[in-house]
């Protein structure tokens, strides 16, 4: 009994741990396309940043915490919500030649060549 209340307990830090990074994740850094990109996006591009691969569950949470899209309930439109928002960020981004890749059934990652464009991006001053 003891050591399932000692697991209880590692899982709960372990999750409590989660929520403050997909917090981090969600605030806004001062310089992340200010102009370009909205809050969402800017989470979201954030996260997929962070991570070698951001899967559909994190930033199902991402976009859960911004009013977009929240009109429905339910498990197709969770999924949507997350896939429509990540769409809009992939089609923003492209016109500066920067790609979101997908990993199929798991998630999305930004490749190191991207990566690079995007801090050239975000370094400029225009």
């Amino acid at each position: 009994m003891p050591d399932l209340v000692q697991q209880l307990r590692d899982r709960i830090a372990e999750l409590e741990e989660e929520i403050r990074q997909i917090r981090n994740d969600m605030l806004q850094d001062s310089n992340a396309f200010t102009r370009i990109l909205s809050k969402q996006q800017s989470a979201l591009l954030a996260a997929i940043c962070k991570r070698p691969t951001a899967n559909y569950a994190y930033l199902d949470n991402i976009t859960e915490h911004f009013g977009l899209y929240n009109r429905y309930e339910g498990e197709m439109h969770i999924t949507l919500r997350t896939r429509v928002a990540v769409w809009k960020l992939r089609k923003k981004l492209k016109q500066y030649g920067i790609e979101v890749q997908i990993l199929r059934g798991t998630g999305y990652y930004i490749d190191d060549e991207n990566r690079e464009k995007l801090k050239k991006l975000m370094e400029t001053k225009e």
